[in-house]
């Protein structure tokens, strides 16, 4: 057996490959053998058909198309470790992704039989400074301050989060805790998903449609309500934006909210602390790890920003669909959690999928872009991922689940694993670059 191999555009590998008969026949052999295990030959038992009888029976065609996969199955993965080997003695990277074509274009009785394999690789990347780039990002950083306002309202949020209700039978007001149910019509026609039982709505926090709140103050329970409302320009939903929309609402139940009073009492039914002011002090300790882990995250997207924008590399088109694919899914499932349906909103959008993908042809590739330096950045600095820290990440993402079986259904372990090592290695490149900072700022 013989290979040669060729460098196609945007990261791709042509390998050529040519067994002699002599080393290809074994092959035809095994595969009129599985053949004649399954077919049925007059005065014999199953296998035990001699070779010119099967093919006799069901033709040379069938016997050698099934001896080229069993000669691709033999010599593809022996071939590509000889590469990867070869690769590896010069320095080089080598390494394959997504699925290869293999096409066959040689395949006769007698002949050598020969085929290719088309591949994308990781493409090789220039890097520029990296050290220096994330250097100038990281002087950027802000301080954090975190003011008593921010606080109070923390505290505001807390209190009113553990507010008992309890129903009063009087007109609903500011406050309120009500629970509603409602029909919406435009232009007489009963919207989709524009009708809700015992709808629970906080009155006068402000998150519905404008208006509907003033709208349904002052009634009490079982009292019901027609009115109509324009919804703003800007709506999220665009078959209501600008639209005068009919309301037709029950009072279902009218309730009080007790909010407690910022007490030392208060305080310690929350668990952990003797008074206001020690709850007041983690508030904004809390806070101010918020907004740290925001302002760090920001760094180092622009970090990485600016690195992909200076990179050379050639990205395959395989990494840009793969990337497409994962934002669809990711799409999908934040559709679902939010219990819609996936096949009502693309309706809703008036798209299919494809023109999804499509549309994200840009973004995915930057992704792809920002991957790729992280990944070489790691290759660079020899960094490995800690096993430690990929079993903590494993078993958290496996904790989601119930049951093992669940998560067996649902996850498959070396892509979980992977995707594992991927975070703790770029947690480590991240590390690198900041710590080069602060040494360097000393």
């Amino acid at each position: 057996m013989d290979y040669k191999t060729q460098t196609l555009p945007k990261s791709e590998i042509e390998i050529e490959i040519n067994i002699p008969f002599v080393e290809f026949e074994p092959q035809v052999l095994q595969a009129a053998q599985k053949i004649s295990d399954k077919t049925e030959i007059s005065g014999f038992r199953r296998g035990k058909a001699p070779a010119e009888l099967v093919e006799k029976k069901v033709g040379n065609s069938s016997i050698y198309e099934e001896a080229a996969d069993l000669a691709v199955r033999a010599t593809y993965g022996e071939v590509l470790k000889k590469i990867i080997e070869d690769k590896k003695e010069k320095g080089e990277d080598f390494t394959p992704i997504g699925r290869p074509e293999i096409i066959i274009t040689k395949l006769a009785p007698k002949n050598e039989f020969s085929y290719k394999i088309k591949l994308a690789l990781l493409p090789p990347i220039v890097l520029p400074d990296y050290k220096s780039v994330a250097d100038g990002i990281l002087k950027e950083k802000k301080k954090i301050n975190v003011e008593d306002k921010e606080v109070e309202e923390t505290l505001k949020w807390i209190r009113e989060s553990r507010a008992p209700s309890i129903a009063v039978n009087r007109p609903a007001q500011k406050g309120d805790r009500v629970e509603i149910d409602f029909e919406t019509r435009l232009d007489g026609i009963k919207l989709e998903k524009g009708e809700s039982r015992d709808h629970p709505v906080i009155l006068g926090e402000g998150n519905f449609l404008p208006g509907f709140e003033d709208a349904v103050s002052g009634m009490k329970s079982g009292e019901e309500k027609e009115f109509s409302l324009s919804a703003p320009d800007n709506w999220h939903d665009k078959n209501m934006a600008g639209k005068k929309i009919d309301f037709k609402a029950k009072m279902k139940s009218v309730q009080e909210r007790k909010v407690p009073e910022l007490t030392d009492e208060f305080a310690k039914s929350l668990g952990k602390f003797t008074s206001v002011e020690q709850l007041r002090i983690n508030v904004k300790e809390g806070l101010t790890k918020e907004k740290e882990e925001k302002e760090k995250q920001l760094l180092r997207a622009k970090i990485l920003d600016s690195i992909a924008q200076n990179i050379k590399v050639e990205v395959p088109e395989v990494l840009i669909h793969s990337e497409q694919d994962k934002m669809l899914g990711e799409l999908r499932q934040g559709i679902e959690e939010m219990n819609m349906s996936w096949k009502d909103y693309l309706a809703h959008i008036g798209k299919i999928p494809e023109e999804l993908k499509k549309g994200w042809a840009m973004e995915a590739e930057k992704r792809v872009k920002t991957a790729l330096v992280l990944r070489e950045i790691a290759r660079k600095e020899k960094i490995e991922a800690d096993e430690d820290k990929i079993k903590e990440i494993t078993e958290k993402m496996l904790a989601r689940f119930h049951t093992m079986t669940e998560a067996n259904k649902n996850i498959e372990p070396q892509e979980l694993r992977e995707y594992a090592e991927g975070i703790v290695k770029n947690e480590k490149v991240f590390e690198l670059l900041e710590k080069n900072t602060i040494e360097e700022n000393k």
